[in-house]
């Protein structure tokens, strides 16, 4: 990797996808309006605000590549305002694949889309090549920023690769299911929705991390697409029963049998990455959680000792 610029940097995995580009010392800019907030690293360029053409130009040199994590993050916020969903997601995508086609034509973009895309099919796991029905604006909204970066390689020939991750987990996340279960946990609650027999694909970051790098050297006007998935499915209920455990919760997770709005029944890759990209996703689910808890413990109580997993974030 000779140079990088990260959209979207400050976050969960935006913060791991930057530490490692800086270990491999490639030169590194992060664009991102929580900068402020973000631990910064020798060596790499923070720059403050939410993506457009006048921060863009702020940026001191062309990338090798953009990884284009900028947008939503959030199914349940984009129900709730699709709008900005749209705005933050959509339209600085075409802004940036505006400025890249009249100032860094030769820039690749790795985009970090979701699995969310799929949606409910009737298909039991997600193909690449499966028909996409999101249940929400964020999985559609993703879609129509596939959509574009087809329609920019098409006509201005700007190369891209399309990673789709699953359900990524690791430290650093401060949201959905494992952290709100904790939480709950800290709290003497132990009720869930859905029924527990939700099936997802869990992806340790640090494995994702290592997709994106691979690739970024896929980076073509075919615009190829990648699961970023395991395709083992493990339940709702399995993975915060064994959470808890990890943990000491003394209690079991308990389930209300509601479903939550924008959440599919099931959400497992039918293909991955590793086939053509090598093996990629080989923590296994019990030291990715041991991690995790490690590292929510030490966010708690800052004296805690972080693990083997857990050191680098």
């Amino acid at each position: 990797m000779q140079s990088a610029l990260v959209t979207g940097g400050a976050g969960f995995i935006g913060s791991h996808l930057v530490r490692r580009l800086s270990s491999l010392n490639s030169q590194v800019a992060v664009m991102d309006p929580k900068v402020e907030n973000a631990a910064r690293l020798d060596g790499v360029d923070y720059i403050c605000g939410a993506l457009s053409r006048e921060i863009l130009e702020t940026v001191d040199f062309v990338p090798t590549t953009i990884f284009h994590l900028a947008g939503g993050a959030s199914v349940a916020e984009s129900i709730a305002d699709p709008e900005g969903d749209f705005v933050r997601s959509v339209y600085a995508s075409f802004v940036l694949l505006e400025f890249l086609r009249r100032r860094w034509p030769q820039t690749r973009v790795v985009f970090i889309s979701s699995a969310a895309i799929y949606g409910e099919s009737k298909e039991k796991r997600a193909s690449h090549d499966l028909t996409c029905l999101p249940l929400s604006p964020y999985g559609v909204h993703k879609r129509m920023v596939e959509a574009l970066l087809f329609d920019y390689a098409r006509m201005y020939g700007i190369r891209s690769v399309i990673v789709r991750p699953f359900s990524v987990y690791g430290p650093g996340l401060r949201k959905q299911l494992l952290w709100d279960a904790l939480e709950k946990a800290s709290r003497g609650c132990f009720e869930f929705f859905g029924s527990g027999h939700e099936l997802r694909d869990w992806v340790y970051v640090a494995d994702l991390v290592e997709c994106l790098l691979r690739a970024s050297s896929r980076a073509d006007v075919s615009v190829p697409i990648f699961n970023a998935g395991t395709c083992r499915a493990v339940s709702v209920h399995d993975v915060l029963t064994e959470l808890f455990q990890i943990a000491g919760v003394p209690e079991a997770p308990r389930f209300v049998d509601r479903p939550k709005e924008g959440d599919p029944n099931s959400l497992v890759a039918d293909d991955s990455a590793e086939s053509a990209l090598g093996p990629l996703f080989v923590t296994p689910l019990g030291d990715g959680l041991r991690a995790y808890v490690e590292w929510y413990r030490c966010s708690k109580n800052p004296s805690t000792e972080v693990g083997e997993y857990a050191r680098h974030v």
